[in-house]
C-alpha cells in the first residue's frame, strides 16, 4: 500500500488524480510505474489527451532520475557518509574515507546507474534521524561504483581506509583531494536533510490546504477570521535580493549562468551587445515548474511618450532664447540608441505623433494594454532567443532588427529545478547609478534598497584599477548602508583563465598566484574606502573577495572546478537561501494553528485558564517596558545630532548648495544641469554612458552635514549586519516565557504553544518591520528637503531667456535661506522615530493580546472546524520529526448525526465540551459617496470592514472576504458587449477597489434557482480585456471567487438559458404633470440580483412602493398585469416579455394610469403568465395611502445645480484663493477627503497632519491646492462644499 502512495501522489501532484482507480486496478506500484513503456500508456490511458499528457510528465520524471555522473558520485558519497554517522558510537576509529567491511553479513548490490527506491531512501532517513530503524548504506570496495546495504548492526572490529584513486592527479594533490572527499560527503548528508524536510514541508502544506478548505466553508466568526488570516500571512515568503552590479563586458550575465548550471539563459557574448535593462533570476515556484518562464513588465505608455518628448525637446533648442543652453553630446548618443534600436530609420526626424504611432508597436499589443508579456519555454535556450531584443542595444549589427528594450522597465525569469539556490532568493542584474527615466530609476531604487547582499563584478585584469566599479559603491552607499538591508559586499574578479601564451606552460600555478595577490589588492583598497566602510560594521564576512572562471568551470582545461571559486558563490545562495529556517518557520506557524484550533475545542473558559491569562497579561506589561525605554533613548540620541546638524547645516548651506549647482573649477554644471535638476526635484540623471558621468541631488548635499551627524549612531542603533542593535537586542529578549506554565497547567499546553509560536512569528515580523522602517527613517531627511523646495524647484525650472541661469540659481538659494528647510527635517526624523515606537509597542501590546483572548477567552459555542484531528496529528508527528518535540494531550471529535447542527465532543482529563454551531454573515450598511454620485451618475458606495472577516452589503448583496481592516469602494458599471461574445451577462457589472487591497475573496450574488448549473461564470475586465475565472464554489445565493488583485468583476453565462430564474417586481409611483390626483405606476420586472439602490437612483422624482416583490420569471416569458380595486386605472401594454437584463437603464415592463384613488384602500396587482393560460407567478396588495412626491416646477432635475457648480470649481477657487487661505477652519477634513481622492501624496498628507500651528497647516494644504492644478483645485472645491458650505455660499454671495 505504501508503494502505491508513490504512485497516487505522483498523479495527483500531475493533476491526473482520475487516473488514480484504474492506475489502482491494474496494481502499478512504485516499481512498475518507472518501467512502463509505451503500449502500458495506450492500455491504460485510452483517451489521447490525457495519455499525452502523462506521457511528458513521465518522461521528465525518467529524466530526473538517470542522474549525470557526478550526481551519482555524490549519492555514493552520501550513503557512505550515512553510514559514518550512523555506525560512529558504536567503530570510534572510522574516518571519512573509512567503511565498515567486516559488518556486511548480508548484502544487497545494486547497480551504479540505478537511483535507491523511495523505501530504501526512507530507511537511510529515519536512520539518520534516530526516529526508525532500518538498513544504513555504505560504500562496497570488491566493486567500483557498488552501494552494499548493510542490515547488521555495525561491528566493533578495526576497518582499514578506503583507498580513492583519481586518475591524473599527483600524488601532491591526494591531500587536497581527500579534503574534496569529505566536503562532498558533507554536503550530500545536508542535501539528505534538505530531501526531508521539503518532504515535511510539502506534507505540511497539503495538511494546511485541507485546513483552509474547511474554514471557508464556515461564516465568518472572529476566531474563524483570525484563522484564515494566520494561514494567508503563512504563505507568504519574503525573498532575500542579491543585486549585480558591473560595468558593460564584465561578465555578469554568463556568471549568472554558470551559478545556475545554464549555459544559454540570459544573453551574453556579444561584444557589441550590452544588458540595458534590469533583470530579476528566481526559481520556477508556478505549476508548470519544469518550464522557463521570462515575464516582461513595460513601462506605460505615457511614460514612454514623456521620454520621447524630453529627447525631442532637447533636439530643439534652435531659437536662442536660452543663451546659457549648452549641448551635450553624450545625451545625444544615448537618446539617438534608444530611437534607432526601436524605429531604426524611421525615428529620424519624426515628430512624437509619429513616433507613437500604433504600427511601431504591433508586434508587442502587451506595451499598449499596461500588461506584462510572457514566453514560456521548453530549453533555456530559446528563452534567451525569445527575450534578447527585450535586454540588450546591439550596436554592431549590420541589419535592423526592431530592438524593445527602451520599452522595458524589468524582466523576471523563472528558472526550473533551482529551489536549491533560488527558492527564496532573487538575482537581480542591476545598472550601476540608476536610470534616467523616472519608472525605471524609482525601481532601480527600490531593488537596491532591498539588497540583502551586493555583487560587484570586474574582470580580473582591472579589479583595482577600473573606477567604475568603486564608484558603484561610492554612490550606491546610503541605498544599500542605513537606506538599505545590504548585510555583505562581494568583489567578484572575473575571467581568471585570461592569461598570456607565455603563460600557458605553467597556466594553473598563474592563475591561482594572481588569484590571491588580486585578493590581497581588493580587501586594501575597500579598506581605504572610509565614506563606505563608515555606514559598516564591517564584520569578519562583510567583505568577500572571488575569483572566479565560468569558462574553467565548464572545460576544467587549467583548473579545477572547486578552484575556480564558483562553488562558493554557489553555496553563498545556498546558505543566503536557508530552506532548512524557511521550513522551521513554516511547520512552527501551522503546528501553532493547529494547536490553537485543537485547543480551542478541548477546554471551556476554566479556572486555570484565567490564571493563565493573567500571569501572561502582567509579563506582557513588563516586558514591553525595556523596548519603550530603549526607543526613548534613541529618540533622544538622534534628537541631539539633528539639533547639531541643523545649526551646521544653516551656517553652510551656501556652501552646500553651490557645491552642486557651482562647483569651482568644474565643468558640467550649466544650464542644462540645473534645468534638468530643477525639473527633477533637485536630482540630476545624466544618460551618457562614459564612466566619468554621475548623478548629482541636490537635496543629499543639502543634508549632508545631518547625515553625517547620525550616521555613527545610525550605525549603531540600525547595523544591517552583525548583532542588530540595541533595539532588535530587545526585541529578541521579549518573552512571555509560555513554556515556565505548561508543567503548572498541562490542561493548556497545547494554547500555550499556539502563543508561543505567536511570540515567535510576531518578534520576526517586527523586525523585518524595524528594517524596513529603518530605511524611511534614513531617507526622511532628503525628502523632507525634497518636499519643502518642491515649489522653488517649479519656480526655477520655469526660468527662460536671458541669464536665466543665474536667476535659476538666485531662486534655489533665496528659497532655501528662507524656510527653515533643516529644522522641518530634523521634526521630519523625529516623527518617524516615535511613530516606530508607538508602532513595536502597540504590535507587541495589541497582537500578542488578540493571540490570548482568542486562545484562552474565547467561549464554547465558537465556530470551529467540524473535524480536525487527523489534520492534527499529522501536523504533531511533522513537528515532533523537524523539531525533536512532544506533546501528550489527546483528542476524540465526534459528529452529532441527529441534527441539522454541527457538534463536536473533546476531552481533556475529566472535561467534556460540546459545541453547537450558528451560522450568518454580518450585514453592513454601505456609505453612499456622495462626490462620486450625482444625478446623472449610478452611486458609489463604500463599505468600511472593521477587521478581518466575511461581510456582506445590505445594498448590493456583494460578500467580501476581508483579510484586515480596510474600505471597499464599488459602483455597477455597464457590460461592453464586444469583449462578451457569445456569452450573456448573469448578473451586474461591479466596478470594485480597496487601496487597503485587503479583499481576498469576492461573492457574487446570483439568481440561478440551480445552484448547480454550471454555465456560470465570472468576468473579470482589466484594461478593456476580459478574463473568464472558474467559480472556487457557488451556493444557493452567491458564486465565490478567489481574487488577487481588484478592478471589474461580473457573473456571465456560456450560454442563454430559459430556464426560470429568481425575479423581482418592483414599483414606482409618480403623478402626471402637476396634477396631483392623477399618477402613474411603474412596475418593472427584473432579475433578483440587481441591486434595488440602482434602480431607485435612476427612478428619483418616484416613490418606491415596498411590497412582497420575489417571484420567479422565465428569461423572454410573457407576461401580463392586472389591477384589482381601483375603478378608473388602464395598463400598457398588454403583454411585457421579462427581459433578463443587465442594461444600465431600468425600463417599465408595465405602466399603470391611475386617475384617482379615492374610495379604495388598497390596489391589487397580480402578474400573469401568458405562457401558461394567464397562471399568477405574483402578487401583492399596495396601500393608496401613500404621498405621492411632489414636483419642484422650478427645478425639476435636482443635482444639476450642485454639478454646473463643479464645473466652475477651478475657477472659484482661483477667485477666492486669498479669502479662503484667511478663513477655511476645517484643514484636516479637507485634507482627508484630498487623500482619498488621491490628489496629495501620503507623505505630503502627514506633514498637513503634523504641522503646528494651524497657520502652517493651511500655508501647507494650499500650497499643494495651487501647485497641483484644475484637477486638484475641483477637488478641493468638493470638499469645501462639503465641510465649509456657508463659506462657499458667503464668497459666492459677496461677489454677485
Amino acid at each position: 500500500m505504501a508503494s502505491f502512495d508513490f504512485v497516487r501522489d505522483k498523479l495527483t501532484e500531475w493533476n491526473l488524480s482520475d487516473l488514480i482507480q484504474r492506475f489502482e486496478d491494474e496494481e502499478i506500484d512504485e516499481e512498475s510505474f518507472l518501467f512502463l513503456k509505451e503500449k502500458d500508456f495506450i492500455n491504460l490511458i485510452p483517451k489521447i489527451g490525457p495519455r499525452s499528457a502523462f506521457r511528458n510528465k513521465h518522461k521528465e520524471f525518467l529524466k530526473k532520475q538517470n542522474q549525470p555522473d557526478d550526481d551519482k558520485n555524490i549519492q555514493a558519497a552520501t550513503w557512505s557518509s550515512v553510514s559514518i554517522k550512523a555506525s560512529k558510537s558504536s567503530s570510534q576509529n572510522v574516518t571519512g574515507e573509512m567503511v565498515n567491511q567486516e559488518s556486511c553479513q548480508k548484502a544487497i548490490i545494486k547497480p551504479r546507474n540505478q537511483t535507491p527506491k523511495r523505501s530504501e531512501t526512507k530507511r537511510s532517513l529515519d536512520k539518520l534521524f534516530g526516529t526508525l530503524g532500518g538498513s544504513v548504506p555504505t560504500l562496497n570496495t570488491s566493486g567500483v561504483g557498488e552501494t552494499v546495504y548493510d542490515q547488521s548492526e555495525p561491528s566493533t572490529s578495526k576497518t582499514r581506509p578506503l583507498q580513492v584513486n583519481i586518475p591524473g592527479k599527483r600524488k601532491s594533490d591526494e591531500t587536497d583531494a581527500n579534503k574534496q572527499t569529505k566536503k562532498r560527503q558533507r554536503v550530500a548528508a545536508s542535501r539528505i536533510t534538505e530531501t526531508f524536510e521539503t518532504e515535511t514541508k510539502t506534507e505540511v502544506k497539503k495538511i494546511m490546504q485541507r485546513i483552509k478548505s474547511k474554514l471557508d466553508d464556515l461564516p465568518s466568526t472572529k476566531l474563524i477570521d483570525f484563522l484564515r488570516g494566520k494561514i494567508q500571512t503563512l504563505e507568504k515568503d519574503k525573498k532575500e535580493i542579491v543585486g549585480v552590479f558591473g560595468k558593460t563586458g564584465a561578465g555578469k550575465s554568463f556568471l549568472i549562468n554558470t551559478i545556475l548550471g545554464e549555459k544559454k539563459l540570459l544573453p551574453s557574448g556579444n561584444q557589441g551587445a550590452c544588458t540595458s535593462v534590469m533583470i530579476q533570476v528566481e526559481a520556477n515556484m508556478t505549476d508548470s515548474d519544469s518550464k522557463y518562464i521570462a515575464e516582461i513588465e513595460f513601462m506605460t505608455e505615457e511614460e514612454w511618450k514623456e521620454e520621447l518628448w524630453s529627447i525631442l525637446r532637447d533636439r530643439s533648442y534652435e531659437d536662442g532664447n536660452d543663451e546659457d543652453h549648452e549641448r551635450d553630446d553624450d545625451d545625444d548618443g544615448d537618446d539617438d540608441e534608444k530611437i534607432s534600436s526601436l524605429y531604426g530609420k524611421d525615428g529620424r526626424g519624426a515628430t512624437l505623433e509619429e513616433l507613437m504611432d500604433r504600427k511601431h508597436f504591433r508586434e508587442i499589443p502587451e506595451f499598449r494594454l499596461s500588461v506584462k508579456k510572457i514566453f514560456v519555454c521548453d530549453t533555456a535556450k530559446k528563452l534567451s532567443e525569445k527575450i534578447t531584443c527585450y535586454t540588450r542595444s546591439d550596436t554592431q549589427s549590420d541589419t535592423f532588427k526592431r530592438q524593445y528594450w527602451p520599452l522595458v522597465k524589468c524582466i523576471t525569469i523563472k528558472v526550473p529545478n533551482s529551489k536549491d539556490l533560488l527558492e527564496h532568493v532573487v538575482l537581480v542584474d542591476l545598472p550601476g547609478n540608476g536610470d534616467s527615466n523616472k519608472s525605471r530609476d524609482e525601481m532601480w531604487k527600490s531593488f537596491v534598497g532591498n539588497c540583502s547582499a551586493v555583487w560587484i563584478v570586474s574582470d580580473i585584469a582591472r579589479a583595482t584599477s577600473e573606477k567604475e566599479s568603486w564608484e558603484i559603491l561610492d554612490s550606491t552607499v546610503s541605498l544599500i548602508g542605513p537606506g538599505g538591508e545590504c548585510r555583505s559586499i562581494s568583489f567578484i574578479c572575473t575571467k581568471t583563465d585570461d592569461i598570456e601564451e607565455n603563460q600557458k606552460a605553467n597556466a594553473r600555478t598563474f592563475i591561482l598566484r594572481r588569484n590571491e595577490t588580486t585578493k590581497r589588492q581588493v580587501r586594501v583598497k575597500f579598506n581605504k574606502q572610509k565614506e563606505v566602510k563608515k555606514h559598516f560594521s564591517g564584520g569578519k564576512d562583510f567583505l568577500q573577495v572571488f575569483t572566479v572562471s565560468s569558462k574553467e568551470y565548464q572545460k576544467e582545461k587549467h583548473l579545477q572546478q572547486e578552484e575556480t571559486e564558483i562553488p562558493k558563490l554557489q553555496e553563498f545562495l545556498r546558505n543566503l537561501n536557508d530552506r532548512s529556517t524557511k521550513t522551521s518557520d513554516y511547520v512552527s506557524g501551522a503546528y501553532g494553528i493547529l494547536s490553537l484550533i485543537e485547543g480551542a475545542k478541548s477546554s471551556d473558559m476554566t479556572d486555570s485558564k484565567e490564571e493563565v491569562c493573567q500571569v501572561l497579561e502582567q509579563r506582557l506589561k513588563d516586558e514591553i517596558k525595556p523596548i519603550g525605554q530603549t526607543l526613548d533613548e534613541a529618540y533622544e540620541t538622534f534628537e541631539r545630532c539633528l539639533s547639531e546638524g541643523v545649526r551646521q547645516s544653516e551656517e553652510s548651506c551656501e556652501k552646500l548648495m553651490n557645491k552642486v549647482i557651482a562647483p569651482r573649477g568644474k565643468k558640467g554644471c550649466g544650464y542644462q544641469v540645473v534645468k534638468a535638476l530643477c525639473k527633477n526635484g533637485g536630482i540630476y540623471k545624466p544618460k551618457g554612458k562614459k564612466e566619468r558621468r554621475r548623478g548629482i541631488n541636490l537635496n543629499e548635499s543639502l543634508a549632508s552635514c545631518m547625515r553625517i551627524l547620525i550616521d555613527e549612531q545610525f550605525k549603531i542603533h540600525f547595523p544591517n549586519e552583525g548583532k542588530g542593535g540595541p533595539i532588535r537586542e530587545q526585541i529578541e529578549t521579549f518573552t512571555l516565557d509560555t513554556n515556565s506554565l505548561v508543567g503548572k497547567h498541562p490542561e493548556v499546553s497545547l494554547h500555550l504553544t499556539f502563543l508561543k509560536t505567536e511570540e515567535t512569528e510576531l518578534k520576526a515580523k517586527l523586525i523585518f518591520d524595524l528594517r524596513e522602517k529603518k530605511k524611511k527613517i534614513y531617507s526622511t531627511l532628503t525628502e523632507s528637503i525634497k518636499d519643502t523646495m518642491h515649489r522653488c524647484y517649479i519656480r526655477a525650472s520655469e526660468q527662460t531667456g536671458k541669464d536665466s541661469l543665474k536667476r535659476m540659481k538666485d531662486e534655489l538659494h533665496h528659497h532655501m535661506k528662507n524656510n527653515n528647510i533643516f529644522l522641518k527635517a530634523k521634526e521630519a526624523m523625529l516623527v518617524c522615530l516615535t511613530n516606530l515606537k508607538d508602532h513595536i509597542m502597540m504590535q507587541l501590546k495589541c497582537k500578542l493580546q488578540e493571540s490570548m483572548d482568542l486562545s484562552l477567552k474565547t467561549p464554547n459555542s465558537s465556530f470551529l472546524p467540524d473535524d480536525v484531528t487527523v489534520e492534527y496529528n499529522k501536523m504533531k508527528m511533522c513537528y515532533e520529526k523537524l523539531m525533536g518535540c512532544s506533546s501528550t494531550v489527546q483528542f476524540t471529535p465526534r459528529l452529532d448525526l441527529h441534527t441539522k447542527t454541527t457538534r463536536f465532543e473533546s476531552q481533556s482529563g475529566n472535561r467534556r465540551k460540546r459545541v453547537q454551531v450558528s451560522t450568518g454573515v454580518p450585514m453592513l450598511t454601505p456609505e453612499i459617496v456622495k462626490d462620486l454620485t450625482t444625478h446623472n451618475h449610478k452611486p458609489t458606495y463604500r463599505l468600511q470592514s472593521p477587521k478581518a472577516g466575511l461581510f456582506q452589503c445590505s445594498s448590493t448583496g456583494l460578500v467580501f472576504l476581508m483579510e484586515g481592516k480596510g474600505d471597499v469602494v464599488y459602483k455597477v458599471t455597464q457590460w461592453d458587449s464586444s469583449l462578451l461574445g457569445s456569452r450573456i451577462p448573469a448578473g451586474p457589472l461591479f466596478s470594485i477597489d480597496c487601496p487597503e487591497q485587503s479583499v481576498r475573496q469576492l461573492h457574487l450574488p446570483h439568481c440561478m434557482c440551480d445552484e448547480k448549473d454550471d454555465k456560470l461564470s465570472v468576468a473579470h475586465v482589466t484594461d478593456g480585456n476580459m478574463e473568464i475565472v472558474q467559480p472556487l464554489k457557488t451556493t444557493a445565493t452567491h458564486v465565490i471567487v478567489n481574487i488577487t488583485h481588484l478592478s471589474l468583476f461580473g457573473l456571465i453565462r456560456d450560454v442563454f438559458s430559459f430556464l426560470p430564474v429568481r425575479s423581482q417586481v418592483l414599483l414606482f409611483l409618480r403623478p402626471q404633470g402637476n396634477r396631483p390626483q392623477k399618477s402613474i405606476l411603474s412596475v418593472i420586472l427584473l432579475p433578483r440580483n440587481v441591486p434595488l439602490c440602482e434602480v431607485e437612483h435612476q427612478q428619483k422624482g418616484s416613490t418606491f412602493i415596498q411590497t412582497s416583490s420575489n417571484c420567479t420569471l422565465t428569461p423572454r416569458g410573457k407576461y401580463g398585469l392586472c389591477c384589482e380595486l381601483v375603478a378608473n386605472s388602464s395598463i400598457q401594454p398588454k403583454s411585457g416579455e421579462f427581459d433578463y437584463d443587465y442594461s444600465p437603464n431600468f425600463h417599465p415592463t408595465f405602466q399603470v394610469f391611475l386617475d384617482c384613488m379615492s374610495g379604495a384602500e388598497n390596489i391589487r396587482l397580480s402578474l400573469l403568465d401568458r405562457g401558461s393560460n394567464d397562471q399568477r407567478v405574483w402578487e401583492c396588495l399596495v396601500p393608496t395611502d401613500f404621498e405621492p412626491p411632489q414636483v419642484n416646477p422650478i427645478n425639476p432635475n435636482p443635482g444639476a445645480e450642485t454639478e454646473l457648480k463643479q464645473l466652475s470649481g477651478e475657477a472659484f477657487v482661483d477667485k477666492h484663493m486669498a479669502a479662503l487661505i484667511q478663513r477655511v477652519t476645517m484643514v484636516l477634513h479637507v485634507a482627508d477627503d484630498l487623500l482619498v481622492e488621491e490628489m496629495i501624496p501620503d507623505e505630503l498628507y502627514s506633514r498637513i497632519l503634523m504641522a503646528w500651528p494651524s497657520q502652517e497647516q493651511r500655508r501647507l494644504l494650499f500650497d499643494a491646492v495651487q501647485a497641483g492644478g484644475t484637477r486638484v483645485k475641483s477637488a478641493f472645491y468638493k470638499a469645501l462644499l462639503n465641510h465649509e458650505p456657508r463659506l462657499v455660499q458667503d464668497l459666492a454671495a459677496a461677489s454677485c
